[in-house]
């Protein structure tokens, strides 16, 4: 048997090595359709490497194009916005981190700049809000948001972050405030407010009174620095990182966002929001991730028509969409249901001897939390509750 297979692999009379290769040719083939649906192997790969930077463009005017972000230092909670032309940095607290106080605060900075074309935002549970559509609707401005973990898809925020937290650390926060926006950017050659406003700021240092007069900014000097800036980045950022291959509507996938240690989540693709971000349907709900925090999983099938659980994932936990809370049967009809109860708590008892009633009939049910998980509580705890009435009328109204 070994001589019959050998022998048609030296036809020809090649040398060692070319008979070699013509013997692993056919299963070299096979290994690398092996390896890479291999689910373990998948698992257990490293993070993929960052794609190809894809440069931000300069705005035509000041405070057209918009982003935003929150905060927290010391205990402290900000909304910082920056403008895309000028890096213009507005930083307002916030004593509350409701959608209506940053709603208040936008409008405030709104009344001094004007109302932008674009605003620019992450996926928090604030930006996601009914109140905050209902806001950039009767404003009239777009709002574009960025896909979750992934800070390098709204990086002037983040980078507006940094600035405003060394500004916090000041003393004088107004005067650290002033003095930046004093302080000529190196890459453009003007101050923020000079491109904000077409005039410099009077600070502490002595100038001569006709600097301060308005001048006009010569928008094409500033688009060629710009231009030649983000040229410069972006070829720095790109030697070392190679695009990922596109993903199609029902790929199926798994998902890992940076720090976890392992491809656990899987799902499949739904469509692709914006360049290199996906929505993604997982058994838990629906999500939005970077393409660097999805890999295509071939031997994974996860159909995207798979019905869901009863209980969805809004993108409070999920960090896409704000999805309004169901509005739940009562408990009678909960039974009815396939899988777990969509249930956001046990009623309230009309009184303390029907509530005694009821526990000792049946079995309570789960406590179940708004991302959807089903609170069981350890047996032995269940025990001595239900051997005391009166503690078990206290579990079943405070969930303790």
């Amino acid at each position: 048997m070994r001589k019959e297979i050998l022998d048609p692999i030296h036809d020809g009379h090649p040398g060692i090595t070319k008979s070699r290769e013509r013997a692993k040719q056919g299963i070299s083939k096979d290994i690398q359709r092996m390896v890479p649906e291999c689910r373990l192997c998948l698992e257990i790969r490293s993070t993929q490497p960052s794609e190809p930077l894809i440069p931000t463009e300069l705005p035509d005017r000041s405070f057209q194009k918009v982003a935003i972000d929150i905060c927290e230092l010391n205990k402290e909670t900000y909304l910082v916005s920056v403008d895309y032309y000028s890096r213009y940095i507005d930083i307002n607290k916030l004593h509350n981190i409701t959608a209506n106080i940053v709603i208040n605060k936008m409008k405030m900075n709104f009344s001094q700049h004007g109302i932008p074309v674009i605003v620019i935002s992450d996926n928090g549970a604030q930006f996601t809000s009914q109140e905050f559509m209902t806001f950039f609707q009767e404003w009239n401005f777009n709002h574009i948001t960025r896909s979750s973990h992934y800070s390098q898809a709204n990086g002037a925020a983040e980078g507006a972050v940094q600035t405003a937290k060394t500004i916090l650390r000041q003393k004088d926060l107004h005067l650290a405030l002033l003095t930046y926006r004093a302080t000529p950017i190196p890459s453009l050659g003007n101050s923020p407010a000079e491109l904000a406003f077409g005039r410099r700021l009077r600070t502490r240092l002595p100038v001569i009174p006709t600097v301060l007069k308005p001048s006009g900014v010569n928008h094409e000097d500033l688009q060629s620095r710009h231009t030649a800036a983000k040229v410069s980045q972006k070829r720095h950022f790109d030697q070392h990182t190679p695009p990922l291959p596109s993903l199609h509507k029902g790929d199926p996938v798994l998902i890992k966002i940076d720090g976890e240690k392992g491809w656990k989540q899987s799902g499949s693709i739904l469509e692709q929001c914006a360049p290199r971000s996906y929505k993604i349907r997982t058994p838990r709900g629906y999500i939005r991730r970077n393409r660097k925090h999805v890999m295509f999983c071939p031997n994974h099938h996860h159909s995207a028509d798979e019905p869901l659980p009863n209980t969805v994932l809004d993108e409070q936990l999920l960090e896409f969409s704000a999805i309004p809370e169901p509005q739940f049967k009562a408990s009678q009809n909960l039974q009815n249901e396939a899988g777990p109860p969509p249930s956001s708590g046990p009623a309230r008892p009309s009184s303390t001897s029907s509530t005694i009633r009821g526990a000792q009939d049946k079995t309570p049910l789960p406590y179940v939390t708004r991302c959807g998980r089903a609170v069981n509580k350890p047996p032995r705890f269940c025990e001595q509750l239900l051997s005391n009435p009166l503690c078990n009328v206290r579990c079943r109204i405070c969930r303790i």
